[in-house]
């Protein structure tokens, strides 16, 4: 029996395509192929033009997408009374039979409560840890740590850096959007969490009593042939880079800054960079430290060449608590071997084939980077031991078509 499920995501492609809308596209094609009808509801950063839905349909999945007026700022309000209505019209008019919250930032933590008070029930998944932390990765600003489990000591002086709050204020805005945010969970029938890393920061930081299901993303498109690659030859420079969204907090210019030091090889970059001076940044830095830079542009992980199979060595040095990392998988799937930052669960997959850095020790992975280069059996013994079987966006889909159900 086939169900209708709404997808509600905080945005949505062609608009923006971070890791979480990934996943959400992916598994829409993934439940509309197992028969199921999808719509995908997300919200937009382009500024309300007094239409309160905009309906798409590129994609190969339905989008209802709600902009927000300007006045609707992010701030510490996570409610949202006129995006509720308009949701609600939305969940009535489309006749849901499930709702799925991959994220609420941009639209209302109040989503899940909406769809039980008539009669839809639903389930969350946590793609990162908005849940505890407006900036969602828990990655502070300099000279600000953030507490311990789920204290929030230092998250109003962290807020009064963006907010023209009172202290006071900040405060009891902190203690309330705590307060709404475990009042939405209550409401779920199901909560999951793509990592070991990611489920264990849910329970300590919101925190959570109820049960937390794993459930991996896994591999959102067919890996190609693994013979696709072309084969590097003894004399030419190794191939070190990274790939997917190109921003500082991925850890982009600590490796541009770690590869001074590393002979005989090329960086690439491929990907988007969000900022176009954080990219001039990069590339002038590269031509002052002498790296031979290689910049591939955006990339459509779906279709062509995977920037993957051009890389001796793909390294993810992130600097934010990573919830999953759909890169690392897509890097080892093909067969290359990873460097990877300690933050999060970019770790937890990498079996034999990775090696775990430091976050933000620009030096220890520059010393690791040198290390590889300078020695080609431990790299080929790396690539040995990248892992031969690997989950997929159809297999979370199976996992969540039963939760439906349930």
């Amino acid at each position: 029996m086939s169900i209708k499920v709404a997808l509600a995501c905080h945005n949505f492609p062609p608009e923006f395509m971070g890791g979480t809308e990934r996943v959400v596209l992916a598994l829409a094609h993934a439940l509309q192929q197992r028969g199921d009808e999808v719509v995908v509801i997300c919200g937009s950063e382009c500024p309300h033009d007094g239409r309160d839905t905009i309906e798409e349909d590129g994609l190969g999945v339905r989008v209802i997408r709600i902009p927000r007026p300007l006045e609707e700022s992010y701030g510490l309000e996570v409610v949202r009374p006129r995006l509720v209505e308009v949701f609600r019209d939305v969940l009535e008019r489309e006749a849901v039979g499930v709702l799925h919250v991959h994220h609420w930032a941009t639209l209302s933590i109040a989503m899940l409560r909406l769809a039980a008070s008539i009669g839809i029930s639903g389930g969350a998944t946590l793609h990162d840890m908005w849940t505890s932390c407006g900036r969602y990765f828990r990655r502070p600003p300099s000279g600000i740590e953030c507490p311990d489990g789920d204290l929030r000591d230092s998250c109003g002086p962290c807020a009064a850096l963006d907010l023209e709050v009172p202290l006071w204020g900040l405060r009891k805005g902190i203690a309330d959007r705590d307060r709404e945010i475990r009042k939405e969970l209550s409401q779920a029938t199901f909560l999951t969490a793509p990592s070991h890393a990611c489920w264990s920061l849910a329970q300590e930081q919101i925190p959570w009593e109820g049960p937390i299901e794993i459930v991996p993303h896994g591999l959102l498109e067919q890996v190609e042939d693994p013979g696709a690659m072309s084969p590097r030859s003894s004399a030419a420079p190794l191939r070190i880079g990274t790939f997917g969204n190109l921003v500082p907090d991925k850890g982009v210019m600590d490796l541009v800054e770690a590869m001074a030091g590393v002979e005989e090889a090329e960086l690439h970059l491929s990907g988007t960079f969000l900022d176009p001076s954080f990219e001039a940044e990069v590339v002038q830095r590269a031509q002052t430290l002498g790296i031979r830079l290689v910049l591939g542009g955006p990339f459509d992980a779906a279709g062509g060449m995977h920037p993957a199979r051009g890389l001796d060595l793909a390294v993810f040095p992130s600097r934010c608590v990573e919830s999953y990392g759909l890169v690392v998988e897509e890097a080892l799937a093909r067969n290359v071997p990873v460097v990877v930052s300690d933050l999060g669960g970019l770790s937890e997959r990498i079996g034999d084939g990775g090696v775990v850095v430091e976050a933000g020790d620009i030096g220890g992975l520059g010393r690791t980077l040198c290390e590889l280069a300078a020695d080609p059996e431990r790299l080929a013994s790396l690539r040995r031991g990248t892992p031969s079987q690997f989950s997929s966006i159809q297999n979370a889909a199976e996992k969540y078509a039963e939760m439906y159900r349930r």
